[in-house]
């Protein structure tokens, strides 16, 4: 999941990774998050950028003590405020009345939850709002706000997350198959590439949201997390190599570019004319048009090459059809590519070939 992580666009990343870990079942945080909730209290916790916290805000006491959830829960029946340190091992004041700046644009209504949006969005905290009469707790961060479900809703969340995924992973292993087939042939169209990439970008999506459903879930979530990191194994990789088979430029760095790019629109935005001008086309192209494929998808599933060896290789013959015509000839031109073992490689090719 790392790999796919990687890739994905600044404005997908989730905001609320460090505030998760924070509050997962098990944690001191959560553990008085459910003492408050249970007594039908409401709170207000500002978590980090302590001195930001306190310059929009008055009275109060200063405590600066150790965390405890007992004490969090004691604390939390004063009105006001409580202010944690970075990590939330300390608290630093409790009681404290916060000012943010009213002109901050928010939807919400209650007066705790528009105090946590604003300070959120003025400062770098993390502020945690509990709501006594919902009881439900809702995680801000940048004015962006988080529900805080309860633990079954997470598990079905995940659940169905995963689920979809593996749907949407069968479906995308026939799809890269049917492209590996059509690819050796020479028979690729636009429609086909944009149907491809496509499916990369939704999988990818759904895992990382489903990401988030098992976070909340905390050491609770080994066997669905084992679940994900299997599905979405190697998935990354090769939405990166599809990309530089077909974009204008072939860099590794353009490739990520345009990943990010296919990554932020929607399900309804991936269409084939969007596709194509991401990629770098810039003329409009009708979908059975045919494009060429360099061949780093393909070859990269040759086992003894490693990604150096598989863009020489790619460099040399340009496309991969230029290399299926070579292997024709018993793969002369490898020894210009100045790999190694070309013969090896050669033989592995066309049991490829053969397999597929």
């Amino acid at each position: 999941m790392d790999k796919a992580r990687a890739i994905l666009p600044e404005q997908r990343q989730d905001l609320f990774d460090s505030a998760i870990s924070k509050v997962t079942p098990g944690s001191p945080l959560r553990e008085a998050i459910d003492m408050i909730t249970s007594a039908q209290n409401g709170a207000l916790i500002c978590i980090g950028d302590v001195k930001g916290v306190l310059e929009i805000g008055n009275g109060g006491f200063r405590i600066d003590t150790p965390f405890t959830p007992q004490r969090l829960f004691e604390l939390s029946k004063m009105d006001g405020a409580i202010v944690l340190s970075d990590e939330a091992e300390r608290i630093v004041c409790a009681n404290f009345h916060l000012n943010p700046d009213p002109n901050l644009v928010t939807q919400e209504t209650g007066m705790r939850h528009r105090s946590a949006a604003r300070t959120s969005a003025q400062t770098d905290a993390v502020v945690i709002a509990i709501s006594k009469r919902r009881t439900q707790t809702t995680l801000y961060r940048k004015g962006q706000a988080l529900t805080l479900d309860p633990d079954e809703i997470n598990l079905s969340k995940s659940n169905q997350g995963i689920l979809a995924l593996q749907s949407l992973k069968n479906s995308l292993e026939k799809a890269a198959l049917r492209q590996s087939f059509i690819e050796l042939d020479n028979l690729v169209t636009v429609v086909d590439v944009a149907a491809l990439l496509a499916r990369y970008a939704n999988l990818i999506r759904l895992a990382a949201s489903t990401e988030r459903y098992i976070s909340f879930l905390g050491n609770n979530s080994g066997l669905l997390r084992n679940q994900l990191e299997e599905i979405i194994a190697g998935v990354a990789d090769s939405f990166i190599l599809a990309i530089r088979d077909y974009a204008t430029t072939a860099s590794e760095r353009e490739a990520r570019k345009i990943a990010r790019s296919l990554l932020v629109m929607t399900r309804q935005e991936l269409t084939t004319e969007a596709i194509m001008v991401v990629l770098g086309f810039t003329k409009p192209m009708a979908d059975e048009d045919r494009l060429s494929p360099r061949g780093f998808r393909v070859i990269s599933r040759i086992s003894m090459l490693d990604e150096a060896a598989t863009s020489r290789i790619v460099e040399e013959y340009g496309s991969l059809a230029e290399l299926v015509n070579d292997s024709k000839e018993g793969f002369d031109r490898l020894d210009n590519a100045g790999i190694e073992n070309a013969r090896a490689i050669a033989k592995s090719f066309m049991q490829l070939r053969t397999t597929l």
